[in-house]
């Protein structure tokens, strides 16, 4: 009489197969910095493609800048990654003169968002993470002139794997306010 081959070393095999497989390790911490997001070459007149593609992780991307007063001062420029049929956001740079929001919107923004106070050098602004419509980590730092009539925002989607996309969005803060904010362009 024969006998059927027992499964149970198979099966055994099959489970320390699956305990032994551990999920992927997360990228390790990229810590570049940004350096001169402002260098050449550039998109929409103003920032760095080196310092777009670092703090976003795309490589392939279309960005579009508007202007204020007939083409002569900086509004905006956002950048999306190229996937295909597909476009994903990246980085939004804006300019509000004059700003539409005043303290108590800025103010309720900064709760909503659970944001923090940017340092005193930066200020006054805030930074913050949020999720948009399609559950992304954007984060968002949002300065203003201490008399609420211009503000500058920077939002970067969180897609650049082991980067610290609060730390890059207030570096292009840090930089972009003097050229940006400070003085009126």
């Amino acid at each position: 009489m024969r006998t059927k081959p027992s499964m149970a070393p198979v099966l055994a095999l099959v489970a320390l197969t699956a305990a032994c497989s551990s999920p992927p390790a997360p990228p390790p911490p990229d810590t570049r910095p940004l350096a001169n997001v402002t260098a050449t070459p550039r998109e929409c007149d103003l920032i760095s493609t080196n310092a777009i593609k670092l703090a976003t992780g795309l490589n392939d991307y279309t960005a579009y800048g508007t202007k204020m007063d007939m083409g002569r001062r900086f509004a905006s420029c956002s950048v999306h990654g190229e996937f295909g049929q597909e476009s994903k956001a990246g980085l939004l740079i804006e300019v509000f003169d004059p700003s539409s929001n005043d303290a108590e919107d800025l103010d309720n923004t900064k709760l909503s968002t659970h944001g923090n106070d940017l340092p005193d050098n930066l200020g006054p602004g805030f930074a913050a993470r949020r999720k948009n419509a399609q559950d992304q980590t954007i984060a968002v730092v949002y300065g203003w002139t201490p008399d609420y009539k211009r503000l500058l925002t920077i939002s970067i989607i969180e897609n650049a794997p082991g980067r610290d996309s609060l730390a890059d969005a207030t570096e292009f803060f840090r930089q972009l306010k003097p050229l940006l904010l400070d003085k009126p362009q």
